[in-house]
């Protein structure tokens, strides 16, 4: 039984895209990795003078996909990053969204998001994809 749950789990893990989008009327039109992960790890908030606001999804096997992908941690670094940075008092995490609101926020034109390319609006612009 643990074998095909982990068959499924990776046959999802290699047909889910993950691009990172934004709002059509952003002026931000393509970010390299790097930026993403700066963004997504709090190192920055703002492009040019542009201050974006990363959102992050509830759901747990995308954020896994995300946090592997393109942040190039896995979930436990990733959480053990965070778990430091609060603690110092330096930063406050993310509320996880879920997917209405992930779509809400994206209306506002100041936010990015990490979504599987399948679910791309047309009302979005993919401002980062890995080839």
């Amino acid at each position: 039984m643990k074998i095909i749950l982990l068959l499924l789990i990776n046959i999802y893990f290699l047909n889910a895209q993950i691009v990172i989008v934004t709002n059509k009327n952003t002026k931000i039109e393509n970010l390299p990795k790097e930026i993403v992960q700066y963004l997504y790890l709090a190192k920055i908030n703002k492009i040019d003078t542009i201050k974006l606001e990363p959102i992050l999804s509830d759901d747990e096997a995308l954020h896994d996909q995300f946090c592997n992908a393109i942040l190039c941690k896995s979930q436990s670094q990733y959480n053990s990053y965070w778990t430091r940075l609060v603690f110092t008092g330096k930063k406050s995490i993310s509320k996880k969204l879920e997917w209405k609101e992930i779509v809400k926020k994206l209306q506002d034109t100041n936010t990015i998001a990490y979504i599987e390319k399948k679910d791309l609006r047309e009302e979005w612009k993919i401002v980062y994809e890995e080839n």
